[in-house]
């Protein structure tokens, strides 16, 4: 697994893109819907506070894929496509291994559960069940469009993970809704950011 990261050219999204961005992908790469190991982080963006972001000359697009399919994803660039009524173009891609550090951070993880204490039992036997150890920081609850309806996800840091822990996190994500950029991991440099109680 790596990720591809390409520049992204345009004016603006709405906050909550994840579903139309990955739907105007789609009309580019029809293959990403067979392909579960693919997935596409989060954009990010200026917040201008009328429920949309501006993207800036440093926006990115980033993607999660295996190997295999890192190929078939450069032939994206210079290539256009429409996100909620806004044209965005992809320009250079850039190939980036996965980090061996720790701690790490997911903007938005989903596992179908609306309340705190459900998720975080929820996320307890998926980090049970990879063989993880780690101690966790859930954050604020997320509204989100999955394609049907609004779902909630929580924002997550994973702490004190042994390295090879990291990588199979990074490699095989957390919950829902990898397409929608949720459950992928990053790293972190603070564990104070999510502000929230700590979880084992």
């Amino acid at each position: 697994m790596s990720d591809i990261q390409f520049e992204l050219k345009g004016d603006a999204l709405p906050m909550d893109h994840a579903w139309t961005m990955y739907q105007g992908l789609l009309t580019l790469a029809p293959w990403l819907a067979d392909d579960e190991a693919i997935g596409i982080h989060p954009v990010l963006g200026i917040h201008t506070g009328g429920g949309e972001m501006i993207l800036n000359h440093r926006a990115k697009l980033v993607i999660r894929s295996p190997a295999a399919r890192l190929n078939d994803l450069t032939q994206l660039s210079s290539r256009k496509f429409i996100v909620s009524g806004h044209t965005l173009s992809l320009g250079a891609s850039k190939i980036r291994p996965l980090t061996q550090h720790t701690p790490l951070y997911a903007h938005t993880v989903c596992t179908g559960s609306e309340d705190e204490k459900t998720f975080t039992k929820d996320i307890i036997g998926q980090l049970d069940k990879m063989n993880i150890s780690s101690r966790f920081i859930c954050g604020k609850p997320q509204k989100f469009f999955d394609g049907e309806k609004m779902v909630t996800g929580y924002s997550l840091m994973l702490h004190g993970l042994p390295i090879e822990h990291a990588i199979r996190v990074q490699q095989q994500g957390l919950g829902l809704h990898r397409k929608l950029g949720c459950g992928i991991f990053i790293p972190h440099k603070s564990i104070t950011a999510v502000g929230a109680i700590d979880a084992v």
